[in-house]
């Protein structure tokens, strides 16, 4: 399930930036759109319909990998994933979309996120931004002070 790719970053970095954002906030909404019966659980089938529902024919899970999902991250051994456990399940795939999101926005050597390379992507994606506002918001993530982000910072700002 994609996390943050093109739009969704810059609405996160926006949100973030404005602090507007809360993550919990979001996994939680998430997950009660998976539960579709309103149980306090996911089941395998919910799981399915849902992803099914969202992605189209593109994200479809037989039944075999929707009970994988579901009992790769269900903690208590329930057969049914919490919100604990789809949190959990959720953050899993995060930091290799998260590599993913910070290639797409970094520079061409791919270890830092500058001003420039912030503004390039962000005017790609239909939103406008002056170099001077990407250093602004890119300064209130970076930890270091060189005026770049880099990953473990991309990570914090994401978090």
């Amino acid at each position: 399930m994609p996390v943050l790719r093109g739009r969704h970053f810059v609405e996160h970095l926006a949100d973030a930036y404005n602090m507007n954002s809360s993550i919990s906030d979001d996994i939680h909404q998430v997950f009660n759109y998976f539960d579709e019966n309103g149980d306090g659980k996911i089941s395998a089938s919910e799981l399915q319909n849902r992803l099914r529902k969202v992605g189209g024919e593109e994200i479809q899970l037989s039944d075999e990998e929707a009970e994988m999902a579901v009992r790769s991250s269900d903690v208590d051994g329930d057969g049914v994933l919490g919100l604990g456990d789809f949190a959990k399940m959720m953050e899993g795939g995060e930091e290799e979309e998260l590599r993913e999101a910070f290639v797409m926005y970094s520079s061409k050597g791919g270890c830092v996120i500058t001003p420039k390379s912030l503004r390039k992507m962000m005017r790609r994606l239909g939103r406008t931004a002056t170099v001077d506002e990407c250093k602004v918001m890119i300064g209130r993530f970076d930890v270091n002070g060189d005026g770049v982000l880099d990953f473990d910072e991309f990570r914090a700002m994401m978090s």
